[in-house]
């Protein structure tokens, strides 16, 4: 593993969890099995091995914090329907003692539901730095989030969204790539899309106002048709517009073929031509 490797490293992502008395297994080689789990899951989904052991020898904060607090809440989410059981000869079993009784489902409920927020809002921080670390935007798991016009889970709070955001967060990423590249033939250009996208992974950074406002206000109209919203199409042709009288702030609509569609045949009356006009 490469975030955590030793369990006082993992309580300070743990609270409460009472001290190992000698002869006990160590919270760390009870969660080990998940923790590597969790972290391969995270180099899968949000940073490539070779990117976070990069982050790891340079010790690079936030990134090492945060990236360490998703992988600790992460597997002990994963973790906790299993640590109280125990399996005997005649099937499991509840971990109990004098002092200490078993929880409610409820609290455990409450447990789980905590730690699924605090790992979602872990990934929250750290999705808008991840730019700023050479070569991840490149990367399959950099291209996932840079695919829409919203890279971060901070989409389901816009929706009102306020739980599971990482499992809703991924449902609506797939009905955003429908929905902009429908937007981008029929409207505003897969490269003038590609553009916008960029620069919305750096948090509109270099951008014009002009700029901003299309952008922002292309994200409005995204997601009311992600909400099943109706939205008129003058909307559309009214950016359009604003992008078309504006060449310079926007050269690839411009040099695209779907700028095309929006140029009109201009009709050259010739003697030789049938239905010639004075």
């Amino acid at each position: 593993m490469n975030l955590i490797t030793n369990d006082a490293q993992l309580r300070q992502y743990i609270p409460n969890a009472l001290v190992t008395v000698e002869g006990e297994k160590s919270l760390f080689d009870k969660l080990t099995p998940f923790l590597e789990s969790s972290e391969e899951w995270l180099m899968q989904t949000i940073i490539p091995e070779a990117i976070l052991q990069e982050v790891v020898a340079n010790e690079r904060q936030p990134f090492l914090r945060l990236l360490t607090k998703v992988v600790a809440t992460d597997a002990f989410l994963h973790a906790v329907p299993s640590l109280d059981l125990v399996l005997t000869p005649n099937g499991f079993g509840i971990v109990s003692n004098q002092n200490i009784v078993p929880a409610s489902k409820e609290r455990v409920d409450r447990l789980l539901a905590s730690l699924e927020i605090e790992r979602d809002s872990a990934i929250e921080m750290l999705l808008p730095r991840l730019p700023l670390l050479t070569d991840w935007q490149q990367s399959p798991q950099g291209q996932y989030f840079a695919a829409t016009l919203f890279p971060n889970l901070s989409l389901c709070r816009r929706l009102a969204i306020r739980q599971h955001l990482w499992a809703e967060y991924q449902a609506l990423h797939d009905r955003l790539i429908k929905i902009e590249n429908t937007l981008a033939e029929t409207y505003f250009s897969q490269e003038q899309m590609s553009v916008f996208r960029d620069k919305t992974l750096h948090l509109l950074t270099n951008c014009s106002p002009l700029e901003v406002q299309v952008i922002r206000s292309l994200q409005s109209l995204e997601l009311m048709l992600v909400s099943d919203m109706q939205v008129h199409v003058q909307s559309f042709y009214d950016l359009v517009n604003t992008i078309r009288e504006n060449e310079s702030v926007f050269p690839e609509w411009h040099a695209s073929a779907t700028a095309e569609l929006y140029t009109p045949t201009v009709f050259s009356n010739k003697k030789k031509s049938g239905g010639y006009w004075f």
